[in-house]
């Protein structure tokens, strides 16, 4: 019998032989209808006739988890993409544990987000949800599953979102920071130097580190970045983050004095030590030539923070907006100030500083008025 009641319900039972060649029941049950039960039951027999494995739906969701990053993700992209994803498999070994593939449901699924989202930023939910996605629609894709559990999810976290955009220093804060750092301030000190170069060029710390002394013109006053240095990974040189990011910028000439004297101090180093500086590198230990990381910059830019009471203090890539909101403030033009920071649409620079923006158009408007009064009290 394929389709029979039992109690108040409808069910169905399909019999047919799996990959192996034993024959196995696919039973479906809980149909309000005899309707349902037979339309349930013809797609059964529809995805048999075009090949898919049915039994295959009784692996653990974890385990098929597990093999789709091992086999279709694993080192395809980035070091960090392949973090993300076991974090996410973290996740579901949490949330999903015992769970067969064909017994996942979108009440469950949601139900998971909806926890995860209670100690989580909505960016860090849709992280989750952006992966566990990726891996059942492959499962729908190869007939494991016939329904996507994550249709219309809704991945929202509670925990508000930080806007690294937000984070900079007032100028009065700058006037703080600046003094601070320059007080005693040596050439041995290259932590320092590298906030200095930042406050004064809004480069990221990936682009300071990067810098070579080929790329710095002393007489001109400009900065040449056309590279990074990659920290994380293979700790050697690296393309800029896009084409727009290779440019040359300007540099005052408080920042010329103190590369010219950083420059000077290498030198002598080298001639006094069995070193060498082989990647020719501006921003280098003074000691053993060895590089400055950025959890070295970040540790000294925060003691400096506290030092001069700055109450919340900033990472170095906070350096980079405050660089850029200061330029702002000052009534810089929004296009060089893109280009400056090596954003490859002013669109990116729109969005990130419109808080600023926004800001500064409330001053503007009230400016309009006090010209417009102007132009009416001549009026004879």
């Amino acid at each position: 019998m394929a389709v029979f009641k039992r109690g108040k319900l409808w069910c169905y039972r399909v019999n047919f032989k799996n990959a192996g060649g034993a024959y196995v029941r696919k039973n479906g049950s809980g149909f309000r209808t005899k309707k349902e039960a037979q339309l349930a039951e013809g797609e059964v027999k529809q995805s048999l006739n075009k090949g898919f494995n049915l039994s295959a739906g009784d692996e653990l969701f974890t385990d098929f988890f597990q093999e789709w990053f091992d086999l279709y993700r694993k080192g395809k992209k980035s070091p960090e993409n392949d973090k993300d994803i076991l974090t996410t498999i973290a996740f579901a070994k949490k949330h999903f544990t015992g769970v067969k593939l064909k017994d996942l449901d979108r009440k469950s699924y949601q139900k998971a987000l909806n926890e995860y989202g209670e100690d989580h930023a909505t960016a860090t939910v849709k992280k989750r949800h952006t992966y566990l996605r990726a891996c059942l629609r492959e499962a729908i894709q190869e007939g494991i599953i016939f329904k996507d559990p994550t249709f219309n999810a809704q991945a929202i976290g509670k925990i508000p979102e930080k806007k690294e955009s937000e984070k900079f220093l007032s100028q009065k804060e700058i006037h703080l920071l600046l003094n601070a750092l320059m007080v005693g301030i040596k050439t041995e000190y290259i932590s320092r130097h590298i906030i200095l170069i930042q406050l004064a060029t809004g480069t990221r710390i990936s682009e300071a580190m990067g810098l070579t002394w080929d790329c710095v013109d002393l007489d001109n006053h400009t900065l040449k970045i056309n590279k990074t240095w990659d920290y994380k990974h293979t700790k050697n040189f690296d393309n800029t983050k896009n084409y727009a990011s290779n440019r040359t910028i300007t540099i005052d000439q408080n920042t010329i004095h103190l590369l010219e004297n950083l420059k000077k101090a290498q030198e002598k180093a080298l001639e006094k030590s069995a070193f060498k500086n082989k990647k020719n590198l501006v921003f280098i230990s003074l000691k053993d030539f060895e590089m400055i990381t950025p959890d070295a910059v970040n540790k000294t830019l925060k003691n400096f923070c506290t030092k001069v009471g700055i109450k919340e203090s900033i990472t170095s890539h906070g350096l980079r907006h405050t660089h850029a909101s200061l330029l702002l403030y000052k009534g810089i033009n929004i296009k060089y100030i893109s280009r400056r920071l090596g954003h490859k649409k002013i669109i990116t620079t729109l969005q990130t500083y419109s808080h600023i923006i926004d800001e500064l158009e409330q001053k503007e408007s009230r400016q309009v008025d006090d010209i417009m009064n102007d132009v009416y009290a001549n009026i004879v």
